[in-house]
């Protein structure tokens, strides 16, 4: 299950990108994961990513 988190190229934001062959839950998952993640660092701040 792939996984990234970048700055956004045109705006001051995070861009998060999960995927997986595997199936949509999965998917759905990792990004949980990630977002807990995100969510744990104060130095983050608010961003707008979704599934």
């Amino acid at each position: 299950m792939p996984g990234l988190v970048r700055a956004s190229s045109n705006k001051p934001e995070l861009v998060v990108v999960v995927e997986s062959p595997v199936s949509k839950q999965r998917m759905h998952d990792m990004f949980e994961a990630v977002n807990v993640v995100l969510r744990q660092q104060p130095e983050v701040g608010a961003y707008n990513q979704t599934i």
